[in-house]
């Protein structure tokens, strides 16, 4: 059952903040997975070795 008075450019008005909000919460996910993707994090060879814990 739909309303009674639609009036479809008042509701295109009233709702076009969160679409905006929708697509722009879509594009910053979309960069950071690209991101993450293509990051390379830190090389294995410049991480610092484990610290040796040695008993008394």
């Amino acid at each position: 059952m739909s309303a009674p008075k639609t009036n479809i450019e008042k509701q295109k008005r009233r709702h076009w903040p969160a679409i905006l909000g929708i697509a722009a919460a879509l594009a910053i996910v979309v960069f950071v997975l690209l991101a993450v993707g293509v990051w390379d994090g830190v090389p294995l060879d410049e991480q610092a070795a484990p610290s040796v814990a040695t008993q008394d």
